[in-house]
């Protein structure tokens, strides 16, 4: 078993079933370096400015990491299934990825141990870990490490798993025998440009962060123009569209198992939409405890079920968006009085 095979067996054993090596080249330039250019030259980044104030880094990792020669790129998968209700369970409204724990923190603790192992292995000596945290175009290194290609989408699509699978990455000061970059299978398909609900795709594979409702209700906390909140389509947390429209994510196609631990049951799972809008802070601090949807906040997550509750005229939450309309935050009150309007 060469150095290569040794490290990604590692990161199986550490709980990354897909694994792949990129290498660095010597200039240190990331791949889709000028397509990160092109996109913030267009500002399609929109309200995240930090990856205009990462760029430099994310187009060349010896801008920061001048030691680095190979990208360990991982992944593991997320439950893809649909779940709840429409119009009454809150993980009817909430994106696939962001139902489960924080895979953040997940991760981080699986490539801590990765990192050291591979240097108890003589694998390499310096090692930076992420898992969506730090300055690296994941996408990209994973494209070039073999594990799928960037879709139309804009996600990372496996030809087996799908997309439904959420990326970490270790950087190493070893040159490890790289893998083989993996071809485009979206072919002429353009079911996710097509099916966005804002059309948020300038092209393939241009997403504008201006027009995603990810960056609404989860970026932004739902600290949207009112404009804007009728076009979020049912979505409290997240969208799922263009990947749930994607042929490589259709049942038959990906049935495989998710990762036990990002899969496993949380407290909040069973709340109603009615409960989630009038939800106190104490029960949001217990209920979503370890929740990758603590990114939205307390006040983010009630503002967008109120909104998700208005698109779909949700009958069993008019009860609880009346009562917000006493509530003390006036955000809330003029998002509550605007979903009422919604459901005359």
């Amino acid at each position: 078993m060469d150095d290569a095979a040794r490290a990604k067996s590692l990161a199986a054993e550490h709980g990354f079933p897909l694994s792949g090596i990129a290498a660095v080249p010597p200039d240190g330039a990331a791949p889709q370096a000028e397509w990160l250019a092109k996109w913030l030259e267009a500002g399609r980044q929109g309200p995240l400015e930090y990856m205009a104030r990462t760029a430099e880094t994310r187009r060349n990792l010896h801008a920061r990491f001048p030691w680095a020669r190979s990208v360990l790129c991982v992944a593991a998968r997320h439950d893809g299934a649909a779940r709840g209700e429409r119009g009454r369970d809150l993980i009817a409204h909430v994106a696939r990825y962001a139902r489960g724990r924080d895979y953040h923190l997940v991760f981080e603790k699986r490539l801590k141990r990765l990192a050291g192992a591979l240097k108890k292995a003589g694998l390499c000596a310096q090692a930076r870990y992420y898992a969506d945290t730090g300055p690296v175009l994941e996408r990209a290194w994973a494209q070039e490490a073999g594990m799928g290609w960037v879709g139309k989408n804009a996600c990372l699509i496996h030809p087996k798993l799908g997309s439904f699978v959420l990326l970490g990455e270790i950087l190493l000061d070893r040159a490890l025998n790289p893998d083989a970059p993996a071809p485009d299978h979206c072919g002429t398909c353009t079911r996710c440009l097509e099916a966005c609900p804002t059309q948020a795709f300038a092209g393939p594979g241009q997403l504008d962060a201006r027009r995603c409702i990810v960056t609404w209700n989860l970026e932004l906390a739902g600290a949207v123009p009112e404009a804007q909140w009728a076009e979020h389509h049912g979505w409290a947390a997240g969208c799922d569209v263009c990947q749930t429209v994607c042929p490589f994510n259709a049942p038959e196609r990906s049935d495989h198992a998710p990762d036990t631990e990002l899969a496993a049951p949380l407290p909040w799972q069973t709340l109603t939409l009615a409960e989630a809008i009038e939800l106190d802070r104490t029960s949001y601090d217990r209920a979503f405890q370890a929740s990758a949807l603590r990114r939205t906040g307390w006040k983010g997550l009630r503002l967008g079920a109120i909104t998700a509750a208005g698109n779909l005229r949700s009958a069993s939450a008019r009860a609880a968006l009346a009562r917000c309309l006493a509530d003390p935050d006036a955000d809330i009150r003029a998002r509550a009085a605007w979903a009422l309007r919604q459901c005359e």
